[in-house]
C-alpha cells in the first residue's frame, strides 16, 4: 500500500467491509504490522463485528499470515471460535471451497479444537478428496478431536500411507474415537511399522475396552519380538483387568502363547490365576520351556493352600525346570511341601542329587537350611558347594551357615581369601528372568567361563560399548529392547567376527529368525539349554572348547 495513515487504515477496513471485498480487506490487515497498536485494536474490532461470512475467514487469515498480531489479542480467537459455533455452515463452507490452502489447513485444526462435529462430514471429504499432506493431516487430526466414529473407515484408510507423518496422525485419531472398528483396524496394521507399532500398543492399553485389552492379548502371538514385547510389558501394567483373557490363553496348544501369558501372569502376581497354572502343570505339558515358565510364575504368586503340589517339579526330567521349581518352593516353603522333599531325597542317590543341585543353585535358602538335617543332603550340598559350585553361591550360602550356627560348615564352603575364578571367556548373559541369569551363571563357570549378567539390555547395551565381552547370550523376547534391537545397536560397534551373539530363545517363530539374520546375530540355541547345548555354541560360534580349556 501507498503511504497511509493510521486513520486511512481505519477508513479503508471500514470500506472494504462494508463493500465485502475481502481482498483489500486482507490487504489492509497484513499491513497492521505497521501501525500502532491502538489502531491495530480498533481495525481488530470492526472485523469482529462483520457478519461471519466475511469475518471468518478474514480472521483465520490473520492467524495464518500475522500469527504475531494474532496472538497479541488473546480474546481475538474467542471471537472467531464463537462465529464459527454460531455458524457451522460457514465454516464447512470454507473448509471444501477456501482457495488459500494455509487457511484451509488452520480452519481444519480449528474445527477440531472447538469439536465441531457439524465439520466432520467436510473433514472427511478434506481427506479423501486432498493431495495437500498438510491439510489432510489437519484434517485427520480433527476429526480425532470431534471423536466422530463415522471417520474410522476413511482415517484407517490413511494408516499405512508413505507418508510417515500422515500414518502417525490416522493411528492418534482412531486411539482417540476408540470405537471396536477403530481398535479392530489398529490392530490389523499391527506389524507393519516399529515405531506405529509401539503407537497402537500404547492406544490399546490406555482405552482398555474390551476390544482393546482382547487385541493386546493377541499380541503375545505376533510374529514380531516388538510386538509381542511391548504387548507383554502393557498387558503386566494393566494388571488384573487383563487376567482373564491371559488365563484363557493357558489353554491353548500354541506354547510360545502360553508361555508368554505365564511371564505376565507372573508379573500381575494375581491370585487368581494360581489355579489354572497348577492344571496346566496337571497336564504334564510336553515343553519343558511351559514347565519352567509355569514354576517361575508360581515362585511369583502367593499360593497359601496346594503349594504341596509345587513337590513334583523337582523330579522333572529337565534341569532347568527343577530350578524354577525350587524356587517357587522355596518362596511357599512349609510343613507339607517340606515332608514331600524329604521323602524325595530318601527315594534315591540320583534323585537326592539333582534335587540338591537344583536347590543351591537356584540359592534356595529355606529349603537348604531345612534339609540340612538329612544326612544325605548335607554331605552332597557340602562336596558340590566347596568343589563346583560359582564363588558367588559359595559366598551366599557360607553367609546362611554362619547366621544358623553351622560355623563349621561354612568354613568348609567358604572362598578362600583372594580366591579368583580362571575364566577363559567372558561372557554377557542378558534375560529379563532372574532365574535363568542364575542358570546361566552356574552353567558358565562349569563351563570355566565368567559370566556378568543383566536383567536389562538398554544396560547391556551400554556396558558393551565400555567393555567390550567375548559373546553376548541374549533372549529375544525383553521389555524396552528386544534381542534383535539389542544385536541391532551392539552390531554398530562390532561385527559378527568381532563379538558373537548368540541367541537363547523359546521362541519358534520363523519371521524372528529373518530378523535374526538380518541384524547379524551369529547363531541360536532353543530353551531349555543344558551345559551341552552352551558348550556347543561356544565352540561353533566363539573357538572355545570348554574341555580343554577347562577340562569340562
Amino acid at each position: 500500500m501507498p503511504d497511509f495513515t493510521d486513520q486511512d487504515l481505519l477508513d479503508e477496513i471500514r470500506f472494504d467491509i462494508k463493500a465485502r471485498d475481502r481482498r483489500k480487506a486482507e490487504l489492509v490487515l497484513a499491513a497492521l504490522k505497521d501501525v500502532q497498536r491502538d489502531t491495530q485494536k480498533k481495525a481488530l474490532f470492526e472485523v469482529s463485528r462483520a457478519d461471519e461470512e466475511f469475518s471468518i475467514p478474514l480472521l483465520a487469515g490473520l492467524f495464518v499470515n500475522a500469527p504475531d498480531i494474532a496472538k497479541s489479542f488473546p480474546q481475538l480467537k474467542e471471537t472467531m471460535y464463537s462465529k464459527m459455533l454460531s455458524r457451522p455452515d460457514v465454516l464447512r463452507e470454507l473448509l471444501l471451497k477456501e482457495a488459500n490452502p494455509n487457511v484451509r489447513a488452520f480452519l481444519a485444526e480449528v474445527a477440531g479444537q472447538i469439536q465441531l462435529a457439524e465439520a466432520a462430514p467436510a473433514l472427511m471429504d478434506m481427506i479423501g478428496s486432498e493431495s495437500d499432506p498438510g491439510i489432510i493431516g489437519a484434517a485427520i487430526i480433527s476429526l480425532g478431536m470431534i471423536g466422530d466414529p463415522r471417520a474410522v473407515a476413511p482415517v484407517s484408510a490413511f494408516l499405512q500411507h508413505p507418508d510417515k507423518a500422515l500414518a502417525s496422525a490416522a493411528v492418534d485419531t482412531l486411539g482417540k474415537i476408540a470405537s471396536p472398528e477403530a481398535i479392530q483396524k489398529l490392530a490389523d496394521c499391527l506389524g507393519k511399522d516399529p515405531e506405529l507399532d509401539h503407537k497402537m500398543i500404547d492406544i490399546f492399553s490406555k482405552v482398555q475396552t474390551p476390544e482393546a485389552i482382547e487385541n493386546l492379548n493377541k499380541t503375545l502371538g505376533s510374529e514380531h519380538a516388538h510386538v509381542r514385547s511391548a504387548g507383554k510389558e502393557k498387558l503386566g501394567a494393566i494388571g488384573v483387568m487383563s487376567v482373564r483373557v491371559l488365563l484363557k490363553n493357558l489353554n491353548r496348544l500354541n506354547s510360545d502363547l502360553v508361555i508368554h501369558s505365564l511371564n505376565v501372569l507372573g508379573d500381575i502376581g494375581d491370585v487368581a490365576a494360581v489355579t489354572a497354572i497348577r492344571n496346566l502343570l496337571n497336564q504334564h505339558p510336553e515343553d519343558a520351556n511351559v514347565r519352567f515358565a509355569a514354576y517361575e510364575a508360581l515362585g511369583r504368586l502367593p499360593l497359601e493352600k496346594g503349594a504341596f503340589a509345587l513337590a513334583s517339579g523337582l523330579e522333572d526330567p529337565v534341569d532347568n525346570v527343577r530350578s524354577a521349581a525350587a524356587r517357587a518352593i522355596d518362596r511357599n516353603y512349609n510343613a507339607l511341601l517340606a515332608g514331600g522333599v524329604r521323602n524325595m531325597i530318601k527315594a534315591s542317590d540320583g534323585a537326592a542329587a539333582l534335587i540338591m543341585e537344583a536347590v543351591v543353585n537356584s540359592q534356595c535358602e529355606r529349603i537348604f537350611v531345612d534339609l540340612l538335617e538329612e544326612e544325605k543332603f548335607k554331605a552332597s550340598a557340602m562336596a558340590y558347594l566347596s568343589a563346583k559350585a560359582h564363588p558367588d553361591i559359595r559366598a551366599f550360602f557360607t553367609g546362611i551357615l554362619t547366621a544358623k550356627g553351622f560355623a563349621d560348615l561354612a568354613t568348609l564352603v567358604a572362598p578362600k581369601a583372594g580366591e579368583k575364578t580362571r575364566a577363559s571367556l567372558r561372557i554377557y548373559t542378558v534375560d529379563d528372568s532372574k532365574m535363568l541369569l542364575n542358570i546361566y551363571r552356574s552353567v558358565l563357570h562349569n563351563l570355566g567361563c565368567e559370566a556378568m549378567a543383566f536383567e536389562s539390555p538398554a544396560q547391556a547395551l551400554e556396558r558393551v560399548r565400555e567393555d567390550k565381552p567375548d559373546v553376548i547370550l541374549t533372549d529375544l523376547n525383553m521389555p524396552q529392547l528386544t534381542g534383535i534391537d539389542l544385536a541391532k545397536g551392539i552390531r554398530t560397534w562390532f561385527p559378527k567376527e568381532q563379538l558373537p551373539i548368540i541367541l537363547v530363545t523359546t521362541q519358534q517363530e520363523s519371521q524372528d529368525f529373518k530378523d535374526v539374520q538380518a541384524v547379524g546375530i551369529n547363531g541360536i540355541i532353543q530353551k531349555p539349554f543344558t551345559e551341552s547345548h552352551i558348550s556347543a555354541a561356544l565352540k561353533k560360534y566363539a573357538g572355545y572348547d570348554a574341555a580343554k580349556n577347562h577340562g569340562a
